[in-house]
């Protein structure tokens, strides 16, 4: 990964390296390829045939230890193979395996959400809602979000509900960051991350921060988690034209001490990046498109 960002080897030859790794078996090890496999996911996130691709070709990759591992944890398993398996469901599910999808609906539907596994909950509901157009489903969920008094549901549901594909459900929930009476003050930067993490939410939770700063000033300014605000716009943004956006909005206020240096390497790591999807995007596309169907 790090060679690659720094321009000693393509990126795409990390398709190469994770096949790799069919036989591998170690939690930690998988850490580290699913890094791999986010760093792929942005290179393709305007080619439909490449991402496609890359969705089958990471269910592959996940599915001999998926036939090891199941939905449900095996008496005796090691603490490791029980955090694996959150792991290679997520692969699973990212490579839209209907029967997997399915079997988590159904189990997201015959319980209470505060009973379900804590380890595949995000999972269900996120896969539940990309999958979903059902308006009542994402009132349900607010509803529960409203009322949880875990953290751990809390952020389950935050995670899921980001995870949409649709654009008016992500515009239903950005109003909600400055509602006090849904989201407290310190989960906001949660649901901002998350929700400019979700190619389909990028632009218009852009827009978002840049129409409501007057309000981030008032209310996190002091606050440790002040800069955490352009801190993740430059780690999630991913074009030129977003790069001078940033450049526009943020420059004027590297004036406030208290941004100036995450600023400044802000746009330093959102130059970068965005060199290198321009540079590495068209090798990753050929790679994934040249993978025999």
């Amino acid at each position: 990964l790090m060679l690659a960002r720094g321009g000693y080897m393509s990126s795409a030859s990390l398709l190469e390296l994770l096949a790799l790794y069919g036989e591998e078996s170690n939690e930690k090890v998988w850490d580290i390829m699913t890094l791999a496999i986010a760093e792929l996911k942005k290179f393709i996130e305007n080619d439909e045939t490449a991402e496609k691709k890359l969705r089958a070709f990471v269910g592959q990759l996940a599915s001999k230890e998926y036939q090891r591992l199941g939905l449900d944890a095996k008496d005796g398993e090691s603490e490791d193979d029980t955090k694996l398996r959150s792991t290679i469901v997520g692969c699973m599910v990212y490579s839209e395996d209907a029967a997997i999808i399915a079997e988590l609906r159904r189990r997201y539907e015959s319980a209470p959400l505060d009973e379900l596994d804590p380890e595949l909950r995000s999972l269900m509901i996120s896969s539940l809602v990309r999958n979903s157009s059902d308006d009542a489903l994402i009132d349900h969920l607010l509803q529960a979000y409203r009322s949880a008094s875990s953290s751990d549901l809390k952020n389950d549901i935050t995670s899921g509900l980001s995870a949409t594909k649709r654009v008016e459900v992500i515009s239903r929930l950005l109003p909600l960051l400055k509602d006090e009476n849904t989201i407290r003050r310190q989960d906001v930067v949660h649901w901002y991350v998350a929700l400019l993490g979700n190619k389909y939410g990028r632009v218009v939770t852009w827009q978002w921060l840049r129409d409501e700063w007057a309000w981030i000033e008032t209310a996190y300014e002091g606050d440790k988690s002040y800069d955490y605000f352009p801190r993740y716009a430059a780690s999630l943004l991913t074009t030129r034209e977003q790069l001078g956006e940033y450049r526009t909005f943020f420059v004027p206020q590297r004036a406030n001490a208290a941004l100036t240096r995450t600023i400044d390497m802000g746009l330093l790591d959102l130059e970068g990046r965005i060199d290198l999807l321009e540079r590495d995007a068209p090798a990753v596309i050929d790679a994934l498109h040249n993978i025999p169907s």
